[in-house]
């Protein structure tokens, strides 16, 4: 019979840089400490909890963060002694759930329906938590849910070491009084926006009433997020989420770090493109669109989105390269972008169904206008002609 529930856990490091560190050397412990300063220009990666006790934050610049706190001790990333740890945290991870999904060097998700069939969730989380934090310093909070949204909303709300169990029945009370910004997946471009219409809160979200409005904010995820606010999200932990399939794809390693969120997008039209060339030239049509953003402490994330069709449209392709990036910015400077595309059939026959009623919605002449573009570039190069992006 199957399940009618999931219990999944998010968990998530706390301040893991500074986390890793303190783990090496017990001294660090009591005293501020930040990640990733290395001179005045520079930009902190983390701070512990010591720190932000001064208001000391990630994405702070040095200068700020010995203002705050003058007596801060400020450590180079240590990119190896990360991997180290994130290698033993998922190590032991692994002894309670063979369905895991890496969110990140530092968080992931794990399927505990089966085991909380005999042990209740929070005794495993509990567990789980005191591992980590007596055999090897590392403290977690974790969040259970019936989904991965849920649960990786919960895990935000207590931290350092926090548990925090959120079912669809504390919603009204955990969730919706929540800002806006704090829901999952809200970027840093979007809140703003979504505040401009009067939605300040996650609740404030859920009784919006004028869809259209709202759909000017976040085009056609609308319903996405509405459901996800209400509780619903029927994604399962995938372990093989972001492995890397056959692709076309292109990266770049920029010498001096992007800041600027105008310039990062820039970059991503330039490599969306060249990608797009690669999969006409192959005469191919794609399903699945990556990203690979990594920061200048060396992290890194990899995303990806498949679509219902499939396309070598290059419009298409940028939307999701854009909402990728926009649904996961770190206030860290980009040191490298990557566009990729997965999922790849050859393009014969790769007619798209469509209702007989939105033909001629379908059949206009911006396909035309969008093919002709594509083609005059695959021949004199992409940067010969191209249309406005909004």
């Amino acid at each position: 019979m199957e399940k009618k529930y999931r219990i999944i856990f998010h968990i998530d490091l706390n301040a893991f840089f500074a986390s890793c560190e303190m783990a090496e050397d017990e001294s660090l412990i009591k005293i501020p400490l930040g990640i990733g300063g290395s001179s005045n220009r520079g930009v902190l990666t983390t701070a512990n909890y010591v720190a932000r006790k001064y208001g000391v934050s990630s994405g702070m610049n040095v200068v700020e963060a010995k203002r705050l706190c003058p007596s801060i001790l400020l450590l180079p990333v240590n990119f190896a002694l990360y991997q180290k740890y994130s290698q033993i945290f998922f190590n032991l991870l692994s002894e309670y759930s063979d369905i895991i999904e890496k969110g990140s060097i530092d968080e992931g998700y794990l399927d505990m329906t089966d085991m909380s069939e005999e042990v209740h969730p929070v005794e495993i989380a509990e567990e789980i938590q005191k591992r980590l934090l007596n055999e090897f310093k590392l403290p977690v909070s974790i969040g259970i849910a019936p989904n991965m949204f849920l649960a990786k909303m919960a895990s935000d709300m207590k931290k350092p070491l926090g548990i925090t169990v959120l079912r669809k029945r504390d919603l009204a009370e955990k969730l919706w009084p929540l800002p806006i910004e704090d829901m999952y997946g809200i970027g840093k471009k979007t809140y703003p926006n979504l505040k401009l219409i009067g939605i300040n809160t996650i609740g404030d979200l859920v009784n919006y009433e004028d869809h259209k409005k709202l759909k000017l904010v976040l085009g056609n995820r609308v319903k996405e997020f509405i459901e996800k606010a209400k509780g619903t999200d029927n994604r399962t932990v995938d372990p093989h989420r972001y492995v890397e399939y056959k692709s076309i794809g292109t990266s770049q390693t920029y010498a001096t770090d992007i800041y600027e969120y105008q310039t990062v997008l820039t970059k991503l039209v330039s490599l969306t493109k060249k990608v797009v060339n690669r999969v006409i030239k192959d005469e191919s049509v794609v399903k699945t669109i990556n990203i690979q953003v990594r920061y200048s402490d060396f992290t890194q994330i990899n995303r990806s989105k498949t679509l219902d069709f499939y396309t070598d449209n290059f419009f298409e392709i940028y939307q999701i390269v854009e909402q990728l990036y926009d649904d996961n910015q770190s206030d860290l400077p980009i040191r490298l972008l990557g566009v990729s595309v997965s999922n790849i059939k050859p393009n014969v026959n790769n007619f798209r169904q469509i209702n007989i009623f939105d033909v001629s919605k379908e059949v206009t002449k911006e396909e035309k206008v969008i093919k002709m573009l594509n083609n005059i570039n695959v021949t004199y190069g992409n940067k010969i002609i191209k249309k406005g992006i909004k």
